[in-house]
């Protein structure tokens, strides 16, 4: 929540009563919500297909990336439809509202920490009112018994083609890559940017006739991951991934020096954006929670302004490999025997 210096205790009182007073007795109000949901999703695929595409491919590296697939992914999407429709009976949506206070209770006896940023002058004022209201909070006491959740998955690899009405394609090739604080992590941020300006952009779009297309390294999932956006392609796009990494093994005159210099350029520009200064202090805090020092960060932006050509080629004969590949794509119910030639496993959203 946010408030101007003037509001904080009514701020502090809406954080404490949104969790300790909520109640879930409004049963065709849960209806209303979760239907709301499950459009908002549906409609959302053709604007965000190329991102749960990605999400599809890289749900078999690591437990982040398969938890990504189920929250927020195509699997996350089919759920929200089984649920719209359990909860059209009486039982469905009382068993539904059961489990929502079960995780209220549970989440106001976690362990728990409260970020404050303001001026400094006022945080004397604003630690005392939130103090105020979270005494009464803290009442509820811990549950120390509760332990981190800690998926566990094995790595496998993903070859599905997911059907659902769209007029256009979303294609996704993934490999598993290396947590951001490997030594070989610049070279794969650096990768997607080359990658998608050198080749890429010219095969899909260009040529292919997609609205978009790249790479790009996703250091929570450990994935390097290939997409393309609004494409009337599937089976061409996926040869076109595999090509750009054919062509990046070869000497060739195509690798002008520039071409590095703007994918490094690239990623510098987005370590240095600029946030807010509130921005900035959560973003610190949360760095911090996750053991990502100012240092690391430092040291990571200065190891991007040294990755070659070479440290490239390294990582895509390293990691890259043709057999290594996870591949989803989406299409439309009327592609399905085409995603089947391709030897992908047909999944519904």
């Amino acid at each position: 929540g946010k408030a101007l210096n003037r509001n904080i205790s009514p701020l502090a009182e809406i954080l404490v009563s949104t969790l300790d007073a909520a109640r879930f007795d409004e049963t065709e109000r849960l209806r209303e919500l979760v239907s709301q949901l499950r459009a908002q999703q549906e409609a959302s695929i053709t604007g965000h297909g190329h991102s749960l595409a990605m999400i599809a491919a890289s749900a078999g590296i690591s437990p982040g990336a398969a938890l990504n697939h189920r929250w927020d992914g195509l699997a996350a999407i089919r759920h929200l439809k089984r649920l719209d429709d359990e909860l059209q009976s009486d039982e469905g949506v009382q068993a539904f509202a059961k489990k929502l206070e079960t995780i209220r209770q549970r989440l106001a006896q976690a362990p728990r920490e409260l970020l404050l940023v303001g001026e400094e002058d006022q945080l004397d004022t604003m630690q005392q009112a939130f103090s105020n209201f979270f005494a009464q909070y803290e009442k509820l006491g811990v549950d120390t018994s509760q332990t981190a959740y800690a998926p566990q998955i094995k790595p496998q690899p993903i070859r599905q083609g997911w059907l659902t009405s769209t007029q256009v394609n979303f294609c996704s090739r993934a490999y598993a890559a290396v947590p951001a604080d490997h030594e070989d992590a610049p070279a794969f941020t650096v990768l997607g940017g080359y990658l998608r300006n050198s080749f890429l952009h010219t095969a899909i779009r260009e040529k292919g006739g997609a609205y978009g297309g790249g790479a790009s390294y996703d250091s929570d999932a450990g994935a390097f991951r290939f997409y393309s956006y609004r494409d009337p392609r599937l089976e061409g796009t996926l040869e076109d991934f595999d090509a750009s990494l054919q062509w990046i093994m070869e000497d060739s005159e195509d690798h002008e020096p520039r071409l590095l210099e703007e994918a490094i350029l690239g990623v510098i520009s987005a370590l240095d954006r600029p946030r807010s200064p509130a921005g900035e202090a959560v973003a610190a805090y949360y760095a911090e929670r996750n053991g990502r020092t100012p240092e690391q960060r430092r040291r990571f932006r200065q190891r991007v302004l040294q990755v070659t050509l070479d440290d490239l080629r390294h990582v895509v004969r390293e990691y890259l490999k043709p057999e290594l590949a996870s591949t989803a794509v989406i299409s439309d119910p009327g592609k399905k025997d085409s995603i089947l030639s391709m030897g992908l496993a047909e999944e519904h959203v």
